[in-house]
Formats: C-alpha cells, sequence, structure tokens
C-alpha cells in the first residue's frame, strides 16, 4: 500500500465534496452585496461568518460521519504552513498596491491592474498546488477574468451598471458546480449503516 498517496488523497477529500466551492461562492456572493450596496457595505460585512460556518457544519456532519477524522503527516502540516505564509505574503502585497495606487494616472492604474491580476491568480494557483486542489487552477483562471472584466465595466459602463455583477455571475457557476460535486460524493459515500451487536443470553 502507498501510504504517501493514500494520505495525499484523503487530506485532498474535502475537496471531492464541493463545500469548499460553495463556501468560496458564498462569500463572493457576500463581497459582491458590499460593492453593490456600498453604503450598508458594513452591514453586509457581518454575513462573512457565513461561510465559515458553512464549511465547519459540512465537515462535522457530511464529511466525518462518512470518511472520519484524518492527522496529516509532519511534511503535509509544514506544506501547509509554508501556502499560508506566502499566500498571506501577496496579500500583503495586494494589500499595499491598491493603497499605493490611488491617485496615479490611467496608464499607472492598467499596470497596476496586471500586477493584480497577477496576484489573484497566484493565490488559488498556490492553493491548487499545496493543497492538491486541482480544480482551483481553473477558478485561478476565472478569478483574474471576473475581477478584469468588473473593472473595465466599472470604467464604461453600459447595460451592466456594476461590475460586481460580474462576481455575482461568478459565484453562481461556483454554486453549480459546489452542488455537483457535492451530490455526487454523497452517492459515492452514503452514510455507514448502524451496526448493533445483541448480547446473548
Amino acid at each position: 500500500m502507498n501510504l504517501k498517496q493514500l494520505e495525499k488523497n484523503t487530506a485532498a477529500v474535502i475537496f471531492q465534496t464541493g463545500i469548499v466551492d460553495i463556501s468560496i461562492g458564498l462569500i463572493w456572493v457576500i463581497s459582491s452585496l458590499a460593492m453593490i450596496f456600498d453604503d450598508v457595505s458594513y452591514y453586509i460585512d457581518i454575513f462573512y461568518v457565513v461561510p465559515i460556518i458553512f464549511i465547519i457544519l459540512a465537515i462535522r456532519y457530511i464529511t466525518t460521519p462518512r470518511m472520519g477524522m484524518v492527522k496529516l503527516a509532519r511534511k503535509r502540516m509544514r506544506r501547509n504552513k509554508w501556502f499560508i505564509v506566502t499566500v498571506t505574503v501577496f496579500l500583503v502585497i495586494m494589500v499595499i498596491l491598491t493603497v499605493t495606487g490611488n491617485g496615479r494616472s490611467h496608464a499607472e492604474l492598467i499596470n497596476g491592474r496586471w500586477i493584480v491580476s497577477g496576484i489573484i491568480f497566484f493565490i488559488p494557483a498556490s492553493i491548487a498546488y499545496f493543497l492538491n486542489f486541482t480544480r482551483m487552477y481553473l477558478y485561478a483562471f476565472l478569478f483574474v477574468g471576473a475581477f478584469n472584466l468588473s473593472e473595465e465595466i466599472r470604467e464604461n459602463p453600459g447595460i451592466i451598471s456594476d461590475g460586481a455583477y460580474v462576481y455575482l455571475i461568478l459565484s453562481f457557476l461556483l454554486f453549480v458546480i459546489g452542488c455537483i460535486y457535492l451530490i455526487r460524493f454523497l452517492k459515492k459515500y452514503p452514510l455507514p449503516e448502524k451496526v448493533s451487536y445483541d448480547k446473548k443470553s
């Protein structure tokens, strides 16, 4: 038995459930609504706890009863820590670029957009690589495309008045993909039947 491959497959089981896809979709919905309804965004921001609660409950009542709990090896835990450090550094860089980009010329903003696009692509790609979540490579391209399309709409509003609606469409796509994987997971791994052992008289 290849224990290394077994551990890798078990660690990635959460991504086979579609729970993460749905949670990311929830985050995009909340972010989109906060951008669309900017005046009351501080009320909407409270709902960021919903995806966290959802993924905790889903793991507790959907994944664990079917797959059990897995303790990862030290090597994989170190790899996950490096992933967290890497993403955190890039998030800090993105915030700095966003703040320093205010008041710049149009040409500089375009260059800044490419930098932000690179960071947006890097984060999901890192998730895909470090956490063995291959579907994230596709999401990396979708996130970059949504970002650039939303920026174009903000600068040149037409039929759609706000670029945040692009993220709503993206979140719907994530919901659909997540639900497909969740249904497939529930069919493949039904709840184990409870076995009762009667004491012999």
